[in-house]
């Protein structure tokens, strides 16, 4: 049975419970002009069990052609219980309703099953990464 997960729009969040969540599932910490990114995105999307952030996804856009999910993260302990799908679905169905007319992710080769199942078509693309790409193969 799939759990059922209140999914906020723009409501507050910490940089502390933001580097939680990103530390749970080994990803860098980010420091505090990540609230500078908050500030200048479009929107973002959290989810909480209990007062503790387990899910979040920040949406960058113009507003009317084009948005960019960024940073989809869930909580390493609260995964697989679909908290990812109901987010990525309400972000998707907010920035249909705000006119947005291109959805654009991102993501590693092993979640391409994921963005398929909650509604995206996958084309080749190009990215200049100026980070250092750890590529397992």
């Amino acid at each position: 049975m799939e759990e059922s997960y209140q999914v906020e729009r723009d409501q507050p969040v910490t940089l502390d419970e933001i580097n939680t969540l990103r530390s749970s599932v080994g990803w860098d910490l980010v420091d505090e002009t990540y609230h500078q990114v908050l500030g200048r995105g479009y929107a973002h999307y959290t989810v909480r069990e209990e007062g503790r952030l387990v899910g979040f996804v920040n949406v960058l856009s113009d507003g009317i052609a084009d948005a960019f999910l960024l940073d989809l993260v869930v909580h390493n302990d609260f995964q697989r219980r679909h908290i990812g799908t109901v987010i990525v679905k309400r972000a998707v169905r907010d920035l249909t309703e705000d006119g947005i007319q291109c959805i654009h992710v991102t993501f590693n080769p092993e979640n391409e099953s994921f963005y398929k199942s909650v509604g995206f078509h996958i084309f080749k693309a190009g990215i200049i990464d100026n980070r250092p790409v750890k590529m397992d193969r």
